[in-house]
Parts: C-alpha cells; structure tokens; sequence
C-alpha cells in the first residue's frame, strides 16, 4: 500500500525535508510517497522504501527513489542530509538528474550525484563519475572516473553562431 505522507505530521518534526523551518507565510506541503517508511528517533533517521517520491514544492525540486533516507540533527529539528539510493530521478527547475546514488546537503544547497550520471538542462547532457550540483550558486561540478573522461553534448542556443540572413552553406 502507498502512503502518502506529510513529513511534519509523519515524523512531528517542524521542517522541511530540503532545509530548514519553513517560514509562517509558507505554508507549501512537503509530501512523500512510498511502499514503507521506517522512523528511528533514536538513530535519528528516517527511511522511505519502495517507490519513493519525495517533492518540496516551495524549493521547486523533487527526487524519486527505490530509497530515500533523512539523517537529522540531534533534536530532530534540522535535516542535516537525504540519501537516495537507487533509480535515483531528481528535478530542480529546468535541471532533470538521473544517478543511482545522490546525497543531498540542505545547508549547502549542494546534491551529489554518482553511479553513472547524466544531468540534462533543456537538451545539454552532461555525464561522468559524479555530478555536484551547487543549486544557490547555479553551478555544476562534473568529474570523471579514473580512466574515463567527462562528456558533454550542448546545443547552441537559437541565433548563435548563424550569420544574419540564415544558414551557412
């Protein structure tokens, strides 16, 4: 059976899964769909198994997982990581991910992706051995594995690199 689930209602913590408290005037769900989640206070974890969909609105990114666990501080009030691991879908505006392992870094605003990745933005695809993408900044760090280069396929935007009066021949 699915669940989907509130974060704050599911696990009494105050927060948004990306980051940290929301503002009052905010008042965007955070939802997370999955087969079975599992909640250790004590290890202060949580774990969505089995079709996971995790989307916070506000932020505007979604990520969609076999997996996906949420590592809290120690009074369960701040996300200090999420780690999603397998088939791992991620979308933050016009940037789409896929991996089979991200790990999510609110505070940073950073998210790692590995096991071979691709991120594509409108139709650029960038690939390699891990992809960081530094989501404030409007960044990415793509590295290759050793042996293997990093690869890129970008297409000149409308008008750029065409003579005025249409195409070369």
């Amino acid at each position: 059976m699915r669940w989907l689930l509130c974060f704050f209602v599911v696990c009494g913590v105050p927060l948004g899964f990306f980051g940290a408290a929301r503002p009052a005037e905010n008042k965007s769900p955070i939802t997370i769909s999955a087969d079975t989640l599992e909640l250790n206070r004590k290890a202060r974890v949580a774990v969505y198994r089995g079709n996971v969909a995790a989307n916070d609105r506000a932020r505007g990114i979604s990520i969609l997982a076999d997996q996906i666990e949420f590592f809290f501080d120690e009074r369960m009030e701040e996300l200090d990581r999420a780690l999603a691991v397998g088939n791992v879908r991620l979308s933050y505006g016009d940037r789409r991910g896929v991996a089979e392992r991200a790990e999510y870094f609110p505070a940073e605003s950073r998210a790692v992706l590995s096991g071979h990745p691709k991120v594509w933005q409108n139709n650029d695809v960038v690939s390699g051995c891990k992809i960081t993408l530094l989501l404030r900044d409007d960044r990415s760090q793509v590295e290759g594995c050793e042996g293997e280069r990093v690869n890129a396929v970008l297409y000149p935007k409308r008008g750029e690199g065409a003579p005025a009066g249409g195409p070369r021949r």
